[in-house]
């Protein structure tokens, strides 16, 4: 038993010494594996992720533009200039020519250093400053990738330090409308009071404040929803406000123009701002409705009264009853006229076709030059 015994403890000796290399040659792979010549290729080691490079943030500037190329020119570079305190920024200007009579007559050689492309939208006929904005949107939503467009006139009273804070800002508002609300205005006095008779009667027809206008920026996203509503045609704020589209103001003071005459005259003036309140005509017409029914309620407490005076006291004068009973009843056969005719204007222009900026606009598209 005694040489068996020594020979079991001879191979157990043996097999233990062959396995220590064994450990060893494991415990070497496993520490290559770690922090060996190949540690850099571990996807797990945080010191191997390379630095990205940031996703530039890509905006279309939108400027309508009708016979005023050497302000829009102007414009172009001095917010090209304005532009260039911005990192990660992708900018491309469109220009929206409204059916000018000579085209771009006038477009000086500009060096841009941030803005990437000037491209021209030449319009078959002139539509008028708020359809070409609609227009532009349509055709930048269907032909050109981007992360939201930013709406501004091309006269400079759109201040390009302005746009360059609203660009700012639509970085951490992805998913709202951002407005700059008009603060002070550099226009003479008599515009300055049509605007705020044409405020308050908008305030009284509709309810809504009048702040904002088209400087405004827009993200991409929000597009699809405003440009299928009728709306837009006619007045951009007014389409945003009806879409329900979540907005913002920012205050912020009116420019002055950098150059030429304005072509708005005072028939486009009250045309725009009768296409603000006919953008609400469901909510101006109720209200029209209602206020008119008060009317003639207060015309019949009126009767009453004359016909009491007339019969039961001695104040009467010979006549005037009659007389202030016939102009009573001639205003209330107006009033009520009126509230009629309103009402079924309005049914039937529900049941017509409503002109769709999304399917329409291409109708009015002409050619896109790059400048």
């Amino acid at each position: 038993m005694l040489p068996l015994a020594r020979y079991l403890i001879h191979d157990m000796r043996k097999l233990a010494q062959s396995a220590e290399p064994a450990a060893e040659l494991t415990a070497g792979r496993g520490a290559s594996r770690i922090a060996g010549p190949h540690a850099a290729m571990d996807p797990l080691n945080c010191h191997s992720r390379l630095p990205q490079t940031p996703v530039p943030f890509r905006v279309v500037v939108l400027m309508p533009v009708y016979q005023d190329w050497e302000c829009a020119a102007l414009l172009c570079k001095s917010l090209d200039k304005e532009l260039g305190r911005l990192r990660a920024v992708d900018v491309q200007i469109l220009l929206v020519d409204d059916g000018s009579p000579h085209g771009i007559d006038s477009w000086p050689s500009l060096e841009c250093q941030t803005v990437v492309q000037i491209s021209s939208l030449r319009l078959r006929t002139n539509v008028g400053h708020q359809r070409a904005i609609c227009i532009g949107l349509c055709y930048i939503h269907d032909h050109v990738s981007c992360d939201a467009v930013l709406v501004m006139d091309a006269d400079g009273e759109d201040r390009p330090d302005h746009a360059v804070r609203l660009i700012e800002l639509a970085r951490s508002h992805p998913d709202s409308v951002l407005f700059a609300e008009r603060r002070k205005r550099q226009e003479h006095l008599a515009f300055r009071i049509g605007y705020a008779l044409f405020r308050i009667a908008h305030r009284l027809l509709t309810g809504i404040p009048v702040r904002v206008g088209n400087f405004s920026i827009i993200p991409f996203i929000i597009l699809k929803r405003l440009t299928c509503m009728p709306e837009l045609w006619n007045h951009f704020a007014g389409a945003v406000y009806r879409s329900r589209a979540p907005f913002e103001c920012l205050p912020m003071d009116r420019g002055r123009r950098l150059s030429g005459q304005s072509h708005m005259d005072l028939a486009s003036l009250v045309a725009h701002g009768l296409g603000g309140i006919g953008t609400f005509h469901a909510m101006a017409a109720t209200r029209i409705l209602i206020s008119t029914a008060i009317c003639l309620v207060l015309i019949s407490g009126a009767l009453f009264v004359i016909a009491g005076i007339r019969l039961m006291t001695n104040w009467a004068i010979a006549g005037w009853a009659t007389y202030t009973t016939a102009l009573i009843l001639l205003l209330a056969v107006q009033l009520a006229a009126g509230a009629f005719n309103l009402v079924f204007t309005l049914i039937s222009n529900r049941s017509n076709m409503p002109f769709v900026p999304s399917r329409d606009y291409s109708v009015f598209v002409d050619k896109v030059d790059s400048l």
